[in-house]
């Protein structure tokens, strides 16, 4: 083998392990789904497919949204889920449930990593428009978590897994039929959508955040801030 050929496999072996190494432990299993035909997690604007992706985070109160994998202690921190839907279905309802473990203990079985669960009730959306492969009414729903601080517990690497699907897989799932999606109420649904095992339609994606401690002061800021007090001390004594 020629001395390129060489370089270019050690290569590519250093960037399949570079990515093994980001991929998520072992310890939280596995989430699995069949086709994304009528859940996806991914942005859309206008019909137009702006992002793979539709997991997103703000720390400025919702003014931004993007995936600045480095936070830090003192941030308030929310998340947004942008699901897209290519067909109508004929199930009764699509469903999002997204998890952080925030105790990083390897697993969400925690219920406070539950960050989100949101359901759209199809019937009412879709109404005149069902069928399978119809163009749905409404294709695209973002759904928002609540807002998070990140505290000094929290420093380390945080996983986050975000899933999407539909009734009849979460029904099938708990053992149920076609025909008991339509009876199966809201908590039910909640303690029955996983963070692991396989769900024939939807998409899963997954992150990891990185929580540092807060950021210390450069030298010069701290000069300015130290001038800034003396100055309002001399105010404050020549009012006297």
């Amino acid at each position: 083998m020629k001395k390129s050929g060489i370089a270019l496999a050690l290569t590519v072996l250093f960037l399949l392990c570079s990515m093994q190494a980001q991929a998520m432990p072992v310890s939280y299993g596995t989430a699995t789904h069949y086709t994304t035909e009528w859940q996806e997690l991914a942005t859309y604007e206008n019909g137009t497919l702006t992002s793979n992706y539709g997991v997103f985070w703000s720390v400025d109160n919702g003014a931004t949204w993007g995936q600045d994998t480095n936070l830090f202690v003192g941030q308030e921190v929310q998340f947004m889920f942008n699901m897209h839907k290519a067909n109508v279905g004929t199930h009764y309802a699509d469903f999002l449930k997204s998890w952080v473990d925030w105790g990083q203990d390897g697993s969400f079985d925690d219920p406070a990593d539950v960050i989100a669960f949101r359901f759209q009730e199809l019937l009412t959306n879709e109404s005149g428009n069902m069928g399978s492969y119809n163009t749905p009414t409404h294709p695209d729903y973002t759904f928002y978590s609540g807002i998070y601080s990140l505290a000094e517990e929290n420093i380390g690497d945080l996983w986050l897994r975000s899933r999407v699907t539909c009734s009849a897989s979460l029904a099938a799932s708990m053992g149920k039929g076609w025909n008991d999606q339509w009876g199966i109420d809201a908590a039910t649904y909640n303690s029955g959508f996983k963070p692991t095992g396989f769900l024939g339609q939807g998409e899963v994606e997954e992150w990891k955040i990185t929580v540092n401690a807060a950021p210390v002061p450069e030298p010069a800021t701290m000069v300015l801030m130290g001038s800034g007090l003396l100055g309002l001390i001399g105010l404050r004594r020549r009012k006297k």
